[in-house]
Order: structure tokens, then C-alpha cells, then sequence
């Protein structure tokens, strides 16, 4: 195991907080520009995982999920309240200028 110093790991866990906080505004995000009928697209976002735990492993996961049926043609602006989508709106909230 490598040495880690005390700087090095106080900058490792503010980088983690980071990360879910960023991980937690985008969910919010995605739950707020999704359009509302039922209510199932809304309640379908999850979180599989900690972004912090997952950046710096190697692998490629997916952080949040959403598997109702018609969530892509959502994404995909079939909606009258979400004309230009889900996702690419709720990353550019999300994202700090």
C-alpha cells in the first residue's frame, strides 16, 4: 500500500463530498424536469451508487438509473413539459458556472 500524506487524503475526501453533493443536485435536477403524469417517471430516478465510490476504480457504472419504459422518448422531448428533455437540462443546471 502506498503512503498516503495527511494533505493528500483531506484532499481525497473533499473531492468524494464533492462528487455525491454534485451526485445529489443532479438528482434533484432530474426529478424536478421530469415531466408529471402519473408520477412513475418522476419516482423511477434511483441511485445505484456513490459517485465518489466509483470515480477512481476503473470500472464504468452507472451512478443514477431510470428503468420506466418511456423514459428515453421523455428524454427525447415527447413531452409538452419537457420540450427539450431530461438530462441534458438537468446537467446544465447542475453544473456551476
Amino acid at each position: 500500500m502506498a503512503f498516503r500524506s495527511k494533505a493528500t487524503r483531506k484532499l481525497e475526501s473533499e473531492i468524494s463530498h464533492g462528487l455525491d453533493k454534485y451526485q445529489q443536485q443532479l438528482m434533484l435536477n432530474l426529478v424536478r424536469g421530469t415531466p408529471i403524469d402519473t408520477g412513475n417517471a418522476q419516482k423511477g430516478w434511483k441511485e445505484t451508487a456513490e459517485m465518489s465510490k466509483v470515480l477512481g476504480t476503473g470500472t464504468s457504472k452507472i451512478v443514477i438509473r431510470n428503468d420506466v419504459e418511456y423514459i428515453q422518448r421523455l428524454d427525447e422531448g415527447h413531452s409538452r413539459q419537457a420540450p427539450r428533455g431530461i438530462v441534458q437540462p438537468a446537467l446544465q443546471r447542475t453544473r456551476k458556472p
